[in-house]
C-alpha cells in the first residue's frame, strides 16, 4: 500500500531475518554458472540512511542491526550471519543500511537478470537513483513502477527459468495475506522451478490470516502436478501472550516477530537459518527482556 515507508524500519530485526535468509538464496544460486532470474515484488529503496528521522524516531534500527554488531563480538557467528555482516558493513560505516535490491544487486552477473517491483513514487525515484548509481550491471537490472502482483504475473515465467522470487509485502490491511498466497501459488503454477521466497510477520491480532496464508502455500508446494519441498522459520523477540509493559499499544498490536516461508529452497538452507535463527534469537532477544 502507498502509505507504507519502509524508512521507518529497515534494519529492524524482521530484515535482519530476511536478509540473512536472502543472501544464502543468493549465494546458492551464484555457486553455479548457469544464469538466474530475480523477481523482488515489493523492492523499496534499495538503500536507507540509518540517520532518517523516521528510523530514529522508532527506533527500529537499534533492535536489530545495532543490537546485532553491538554483541557480535562476543559469540561464535554462524556462517549465515557472517556473510550478512559482510555484505551491511560498508553500508553501516556510511551511517546506511543495504535493502533487500541493493543485496540481489550485487550477486547478479553479467546473464543474470533482476527485475525490481516499485510501486510507491518516492520509494521508485530513490530506488532509480540508487540503481543509477551502480551503473556497472544496470544492463541486467529492470525498475518497474507498477503493481507488484499484476507486474509478477505477466513477468512469469521468465526466459531464464532458474531463480528467485522474493516477496515482502507491508501486509498492512488482513487481506494482503490471501492477495500474497494467491498470487504465489500463482506463480509457482506458472515457474515451478522458481525458489520462492515470502516474509510474513507475526502479528497479535491476524494469527488466523497468517495460518491460512502458510498452509495454502504448503499445500500449493506439495501439491499438484509439480510436487516440491518447503521450509519455514521463524524468529521471535518475545512470547505474543508476554507483551513487554514498556511497549505502546499500538507497538503491541504489530510485530512480535517475523517468519520465512520457502518453497523449492536450496540443499542445506534449513540447517544454515536454522542455527542462524538460534544465535539472533539469543542476540536480540536481549532488548525485549
Amino acid at each position: 500500500m502507498l502509505s507504507y515507508q519502509h524508512e521507518y524500519h529497515a534494519g529492524n530485526f524482521a530484515d535482519v531475518l530476511k536478509h540473512c535468509c536472502l543472501l544464502e538464496i543468493l549465494s546458492s544460486l551464484a555457486q553455479k554458472e548457469k544464469p538466474f532470474t530475480i523477481i523482488d515484488t515489493h523492492a523499496g529503496s534499495a538503500v536507507y540512511s540509518l540517520d532518517d528521522e523516521r528510523l530514529l524516531k522508532t527506533g527500529e534500527a537499534e533492535s536489530g542491526i545495532k543490537k546485532l554488531i553491538q554483541h557480535i563480538n562476543k559469540s561464535a557467528i554462524p556462517s549465515t550471519v557472517s556473510l550478512y555482516l559482510e555484505k551491511e558493513m560498508p553500508f553501516i560505516q556510511n551511517d546506511q543500511y543495504a535493502g533487500s535490491p541493493e543485496l540481489e544487486r550485487e550477486f547478479i552477473r553479467e546473464n543474470d537478470t533482476l527485475h525490481l517491483i516499485e510501486l510507491h513514487p518516492d520509494a521508485y525515484r530513490k530506488l532509480q537513483d540508487n540503481m543509477d548509481s551502480r551503473k556497472e550491471k544496470y544492463q541486467s537490472i529492470h525498475i518497474h513502477n507498477s503493481d507488484s502482483f499484476t507486474t509478477l504475473n505477466a513477468l512469469t515465467p521468465p526466459k531464464i527459468k532458474r531463480g528467485l522470487i522474493l516477496c515482502d509485502p507491508s501486509y498492512e490491511d488482513k487481506d494482503d495475506f490471501k492477495k500474497t498466497a494467491l498470487a504465489m501459488i500463482n506463480a509457482h503454477k506458472k515457474w515451478n522451478t522458481a525458489i520462492i521466497a515470502v516474509w510474513y510477520p507475526l502479528l497479535t491480532r491476524r494469527q488466523n490470516e497468517i495460518n491460512q496464508m502458510t498452509a495454502a502455500l504448503e499445500t500449493a508446494a506439495k501439491t499438484g502436478n509439480h510436487p516440491c519441498s518447503i521450509y519455514k522459520c521463524e524468529l521471535t523477540l518475545y512470547d505474543a501472550d508476554r507483551i513487554p509493559e514498556t511497549m505502546t499499544e499500538d507497538k503491541a498490536s504489530h510485530m512480535y516477530g517475523s517468519g520465512m516461508f520457502i518453497i523449492n529452497p536450496p540443499w542445506q538452507l534449513d540447517s544454515k537459518m536454522n542455527e542462524t535463527v538460534e544465535f539472533l534469537r539469543g542476540i536480540l532477544n536481549k532488548q525485549a527482556l
